[in-house]
């Protein structure tokens, strides 16, 4: 038996990503990189907003998963694999939020090994992919309604 898709769980964690990034481009367009990369401070903020927007999407798709496909992942990766069979996203955008899976992963398990100019370069290069992960859950949404 499937259950329906709890929309308004699924906009507040939109909301909370777009926080997220709110406050990445705030940061980062008020120090120069080199500011950034010399305060600890201001990069574990960094490390810690990107993890918890990626948090957010994992959330998302393994409630989408379960909600709508009855499928109860184990990994994360699993959760945007089936989002990707079923059309909710497509093969370049399964390999980009896998990665960044792997990203936050490495933040959580190998804190200490992740470079602070790689967490700069996603705050500043790579924030455009919560976006298309966003626009995709919100099309999706909008299917179910």
């Amino acid at each position: 038996m499937r259950m329906t898709v709890d929309i308004e769980r699924v906009m507040q964690k939109i909301a909370f990503i777009r926080e997220q990034m709110d406050d990445i481009r705030t940061l980062t367009s008020a120090k120069k990189r080199s500011e950034i990369l010399n305060d600890k401070h201001l990069v574990k903020g960094l490390k810690y907003s990107l993890q918890t927007a990626i948090e957010a999407m994992i959330d998302i798709a393994f409630h989408i998963t379960a909600r709508k496909y009855n499928y109860a992942p184990e990994e994360a990766c699993d959760a945007f694999r089936i989002l990707r069979i079923n059309g909710v996203i497509g093969d370049k955008e399964l390999q980009t939020f896998s990665a960044m899976v792997g990203f936050r992963n490495r933040f959580v398990h190998l804190y200490q090994n992740v470079s602070d100019v790689r967490v700069y370069e996603f705050s500043t290069d790579e924030l455009h992919y919560f976006e298309i992960f966003i626009t995709r859950i919100i099309s999706f949404s909008e299917m179910q309604k």
